[in-house]
């Protein structure tokens, strides 16, 4: 398929109507002018729509981020196309257009991408217990490989990968972390250097001509959901009291509505071959029983207990869950990444220069739990 036959020129003014409109209506503008009973409001910002609307592909797009992707793409006026590999059950319920494939599939990736302006790579394995069984590497590496090399060969117009903050060394914690900071080495676990070596991979296609730039979320929570998140599941557990216990450590959370929006911005702002660190805000597990507990309007009670008490137990826990089938409750990974998580994450690039700013943390929680009464998690 050959890419858009436009001018240098043109392709300028089309990126400085999509600036243009997306300021208006990031600042509310389009609300204000109808206020003041402009009567040529519609017609222009129907005209700016129609300029600036997009047909974005999205991989990963059941999973938590990208279901509030699809919400967000769709109120910007963009239109959708998915990649279902195992919930296309999704899909069919909300009406959103997908392709039927896996990452590594080139055949599904070029269905994927036929006839969109841009690719949004959101599909990964997310692991805190190992490579499972290569798994990880197939998706998180060779995946990234094999969609970004068709995204190349079809001359998509931008590319936005999502990485994780994973991909960085976490230490030391008493400096502030932000793109510059090295990533992690060899010995990190499965998961973080996969992220890595996907980073670095895009970064390999940027420099053959791919217009790609990379965010990296911090540990994303809130509503919507579709499969209940790691996170969602803490926050739910938190809440029931199915908690009876934690270690001191915590962590950087960030809304996924707020990551989703700096996300569709990475569209059309923010630099080719840049990346951008997504972060919220550090909480250890304890402040974060404390914002529960305020939303709850009870305190929840959550003993403290040493680290290696929690260590002491992983055996059992993974007997448990040996036993059960189901993922176990925590694994050494978990443990690792809440004693160790960086406290001094620095969101400023992405807030210069892709307009993120992540809300605070209780109107996370609170939309979150409004979120499980509604979906039958919570029985009032």
């Amino acid at each position: 398929m050959k890419g858009p036959c436009f001018s240098t020129e043109t392709l300028v003014k089309v990126k400085v109507v999509r600036r243009t409109y997306l300021r208006l209506r990031l600042g509310g503008a389009e609300g204000k002018w109808k206020k003041k009973g402009h009567a040529l409001t519609p017609i222009i910002f129907l005209l700016l729509r129609q300029i600036i609307a997009m047909k974005v592909a999205i991989t990963g797009a059941s999973g938590h981020v990208g279901v509030a992707l699809i919400e967000e793409l769709r109120r910007r006026g963009h239109e959708v196309r998915a990649l279902g590999f195992n919930d296309v059950a999704f899909f069919e319920k909300n009406n959103v257009e997908y392709v039927k494939g896996h990452v590594n599939d080139r055949t599904a990736i070029e269905s994927l991408l036929e006839g969109c302006d841009a690719l949004i790579h959101s599909a990964a394995v997310i692991s805190i217990n190992g490579g499972q069984n290569g798994l990880v590497r197939k998706v998180n590496v060779d995946g990234v490989r094999n969609v970004m090399q068709t995204a190349l060969d079809l001359k998509i117009q931008r590319v936005v990968h999502i990485s994780s903050i994973h991909a960085y060394d976490p230490l030391p914690q008493d400096q502030v972390l932000d793109e510059s900071r090295n990533f992690v080495d060899n010995t990190a676990f499965a998961y973080d250097q996969s992220k890595r070596d996907g980073q670095l991979t895009v970064l390999e296609f940027v420099k053959m001509g791919l217009p790609a730039l990379i965010v990296n979320p911090t540990s994303v929570t809130g509503a919507p959901e579709n499969k209940l998140s790691l996170q969602g599941k803490a926050i739910l557990d938190i809440y029931l009291g199915k908690i009876p216990a934690m270690f001191a450590g915590g962590y950087d959370w960030v809304d996924v509505r707020d990551v989703a929006s700096s996300i569709c911005n990475a569209l059309t702002m923010g630099r080719v071959g840049e990346n951008y660190l997504l972060s919220g805000k550090y909480y250890t597990m304890k402040d974060i029983v404390g914002i529960v507990s305020e939303v709850k309007g009870s305190k929840i009670r959550v003993a403290n207990v040493p680290v290696w008490v929690v260590k002491a137990g992983l055996p059992f826990v993974k007997l448990q869950s040996w036993f059960t089938g189901k993922a176990p409750l925590y694994t050494i990974e978990s443990i690792e990444i809440l004693l160790h998580g960086s406290p001094m994450i620095s969101h400023e690039k992405a807030r210069l220069e892709l307009q993120h700013n992540p809300r605070p943390f209780k109107e996370t929680v609170a939309d979150l739990v409004e979120w499980f009464k509604a979906n039958g998690y919570i029985k009032n």
